[in-house]
């Protein structure tokens, strides 16, 4: 293996060459950011190139600043620190390629100390939110004491614009950890973003002890959500009909027309993306909204969007949302079956985020294999183009009350 020197003088193998020709970290398309602006912009703190600098968030940099310190004192002597600098400085041109702009106007000295404070705050905040939440114990920070101030810096946190590759982390984490981590960096972090999760649950064993190749928090959070065993079936003898190929809507009738035709909605326990449709039921899992609800969808799809090795997974959960809700009614009707729990958003606020968020969606169309409901998708529509379904249809549009037929059972 050879290694020859990047535009910036930093020592680089062919491998890391090799990598670093596929971008993770990216700028938000203007288009995409023009929908709400800003779910993409950090809130408190900076991390990585993109937002340094930025003067509405300079009163974060002395808190870096302190974590840092913080943890050098844990490590315990110089040639540790010194230790740490030189092993991140052999990440710099692997790191730089992970970003879709240059930043030739960074030094390679500025680009490896950004490096190293953001991820020593990152690493550092997760431990001491570990020692606290997960162990108990009384620890003494004012991030952790101050009730508005760590959501919003986890929120920024799971940002697409604001992440260092995860292999930093990972380095600083095996550096000040001398070799011998007491837990995996991919437990420690998805257990610091479970209370930001949109389903307020607790992640399963296997993906807590998920050890697999990720490229930065976002993108672990965004795996996490996939079922390990699951994969998107591919089935060649279905195709979209005109009316499914649109995104967005029609992909499926609105919730309270489903209803008549026969669908029952059930609260499905399982994953978020885990959808189901057999016997007539349309099993969908909790959805708790709340204020965070929209940018953490927003820059999982932009993630998506952006990411052409990223499945689509919550591209096709979006389009599938958008497309069976439409007006409060539909949202009472997930409601009244646990199917959405909100917070204090009204109804048509949530109406209104959901069709929101397909907005300036690119989905390959022609590809029903990246939608991973696609199988689900066409069941539903085939019973609702069923005779028994028409049926249904048709007697839950008669007035029985006023026919004085009250004692005949409701289909609705």
């Amino acid at each position: 293996m050879t290694a020859t020197r990047d535009l910036h003088g930093t020592l680089a193998t062919d491998h890391e060459r090799r990598s670093s020709k596929q971008w993770s970290i990216f700028r938000v398309p203007e288009h995409i950011r023009e929908v709400d602006e800003k779910a993409y912009n950090p809130r408190i703190v900076s991390i990585g190139p993109f937002h340094r600098n930025q003067p509405e968030l300079r009163a974060a940099e002395p808190q870096k600043l302190r974590l840092y310190k913080r943890l050098m004192r844990q490590i315990g002597n110089e040639e540790h620190e010194v230790g740490l600098q030189t092993a991140i400085k052999k990440l710099e041109g692997r790191a730089r390629g992970c970003y879709s702009e240059e930043f030739n106007y960074i030094s390679s000295e500025e680009f490896v100390q950004m490096m190293i404070l953001d991820g020593c705050f990152i690493v550092e905040l997760m431990l001491l939110y570990h020692k606290s939440n997960q162990h108990g114990e009384h620890v003494e920070e004012p991030i952790l004491a101050t009730r508005w101030m760590l959501p919003n810096i986890t929120r920024d946190m799971l940002m697409l614009e604001n992440q260092l590759p995860l292999f930093v982390l990972q380095e600083i984490y095996k550096q000040i950890s001398f070799g011998e981590e007491e837990i995996p960096l991919n437990k420690l972090a998805l257990l610091f973003f479970e209370p930001l999760g949109p389903q307020k649950g607790e992640y399963t064993d296997i993906k807590l002890q998920d050890q697999g190749t990720r490229r930065h928090l976002l993108s672990l959070f965004h795996s996490s959500f996939v079922p390990s065993d699951y994969r998107p079936r591919r089935s060649r003898g279905v195709r979209w009909n005109r009316r499914e190929n649109l995104p967005g809507k029609f992909w499926l009738q609105e919730v309270r027309i489903l209803r008549r035709s026969g669908i029952k909605f059930r609260r499905n326990p399982g994953n978020l993306l885990n959808i189901e449709f057999e016997n007539r039921e349309l099993r969908i899992p909790t959805l708790f909204i709340d204020d965070c609800t929209g940018p953490l969808f927003r820059n999982l799809l932009a993630y998506e969007q952006c990411n052409a090795l990223a499945a689509p997974y919550f591209t096709c959960y979006a389009i599938f949302l958008n497309s069976i809700i439409d007006v409060p009614e539909d949202i009472e009707i997930l409601q009244d079956a646990g199917i959405i729990v909100q917070s204090e958003a009204m109804d048509e606020q949530v109406v209104n985020l959901v069709n929101s968020l397909t907005k300036e969606l690119v989905f390959d169309l022609h590809d029903r294999n990246d939608c991973y409901i696609a199988e689900q998708i066409k069941d539903i529509n085939a019973f609702c183009r069923s005779w028994k379904s028409k049926c249904i249809y048709q007697l839950s549009r008669i007035d029985f009350v006023s026919l004085g037929l009250s004692f005949l059972p409701s289909f609705k």
